[in-house]
């Protein structure tokens, strides 16, 4: 057996973990953009080291994103679990997120399981002939407020919780990050958000979108199909690959995704303790 060794990984492994997260590089885009984004500087990231190299890695904290190619890895990397915070929610591909939480000892009750979640992408040139919604735009500083409060709808609507009774200032902070880099899209009539969505990740490669919502008032219109036309269509002058994931049992979600030509690319989970 190849002796591995569990550590906190330093600035200078970015070039072997980038080399090891590139393997997978739609799999491992939110990893691979929070590389490029922070480095390794915070003291979040374990790796585990093996055969002369980085063999796994986990972006730690209270979201705990990892990527363990080979299942001998996983006891290691549930060594970090119980050296860092408890987390609170694990995501990521879904045999190997239900693998690290079965090796914690002893396993800590779940509040809820996603499972499965399909991973999603629309490449360039894949688009349907949906006619885009020319409203769809950027968001801005002045919109931020709305913006705030549609996420916080959502998030409440999708986890129960509401995080402005919770974290209001941290909501909003986090809203502003995701206007000022150009990451926030926006659908508007006079003060009513009608449509939203975010990027989670961005690398050369691809994409996540996340917090894709549409107004209740104006569901079931195709409201969401062709702002999320004009979203992609958007993305995709900048870089090849559109991905996201959504709950398997979200139906409707799903025949949006399907209109708009995005393919299944592999599987992933949710674990919230």
């Amino acid at each position: 057996m190849i002796a591995t060794a569990l550590r906190r990984l330093i600035p200078e492994d970015a070039p072997a973990l980038a080399a090891l997260l590139d393997e997978e590089p739609l799999q491992n885009v939110y990893l691979r953009s929070e590389l490029r984004l922070a480095g390794l500087g915070s003291g979040q990231w374990w790796g585990v080291d093996g055969d002369g190299r980085i063999r796994a890695a986990m972006l730690g904290g209270p979201l705990v994103v990892p990527w363990v190619p080979r299942g001998d890895d996983v006891d290691r990397l549930a060594e970090a679990l119980s050296r860092q915070q408890a987390p609170r929610m694990l995501v990521g591909p879904r045999a190997q997120v239900l693998a690290l939480h079965r090796a914690r000892h002893p396993a800590p009750p779940l509040r809820e399981l996603r499972d499965p979640q399909p991973l999603l992408a629309q490449r360039r040139g894949g688009v349907t002939a949906v006619v885009p919604a020319a409203e769809v735009r950027n968001g801005t500083a002045a919109d931020l407020d709305r913006l705030t409060v549609a996420a916080a709808d959502m998030h409440r609507e999708e986890m129960g919780v509401d995080p402005l009774a919770i974290d209001p200032s941290g909501w909003r902070s986090r809203m502003s990050t995701l206007i000022q880099r150009g990451w926030s899209w926006v659908w508007t009539e006079g003060d009513e958000v009608v449509f939203k969505a975010e990027l989670s990740a961005w690398t050369p490669e691809a994409v996540q979108i996340q917090g894709v919502y549409t107004a209740p008032s104006r569901r079931n219109r195709g409201v969401a199909t062709a702002a999320m036309a004009a979203v992609c269509r958007a993305v995709l002058r900048e870089v090849p690959v559109c991905t996201l994931y959504v709950n398997h049992y979200n139906v409707a979600a799903r025949k949006v995704y399907d209109r708009l030509g995005f393919e299944p690319v592999a599987n992933l989970a949710t674990l919230m303790y």
